[in-house]
């Protein structure tokens, strides 16, 4: 009788002590997923952006620098997943764009190369 009781406790030991046995399926992450591009075209460059994942409809702030300085500052309503466009005007030299949502950066995009500093500046 003994051996039964003992057998039953290492038996008990073996199964799942929490429930339930199936958490379910994960929530979704609270952050956007977006994919963006910047194209040249002639003297404009085209923002290709898909949005993938988008926890709240939201305006997409986008800032367009040329170097240090910043041109232009534009915003995008993105209402939810699909695909959106913007054009920025584009000259000599470095470009370069920032996505903000929600004051946070969620991409960075660059056009050219950057300058060096000068080495003899202070």
């Amino acid at each position: 009788m003994r051996a039964f009781f003992l057998f039953l406790l290492l038996l008990s030991a073996c199964r799942y002590t929490f429930l339930p046995l199936d958490p379910g399926k994960p929530l979704p992450p609270e952050r956007p997923f977006v994919v963006a591009r910047l194209i040249p075209v002639e003297r404009e460059a085209r923002l290709a952006l898909r949005v993938e994942r988008l926890p709240r409809p939201g305006y997409l702030h986008l800032r367009w620098y040329r170097e240090e300085t910043l041109l232009l500052e534009k915003a995008l309503f993105l209402e939810g997943p699909g695909e959106y466009q913007a054009l920025f005007p584009l000259g000599e030299g470095y470009h370069r764009l920032v996505g903000l949502l929600e004051g946070e950066a969620i991409f960075q995009l660059d056009l050219g190369t950057p300058g060096l500093p000068d080495p003899d500046e202070p």
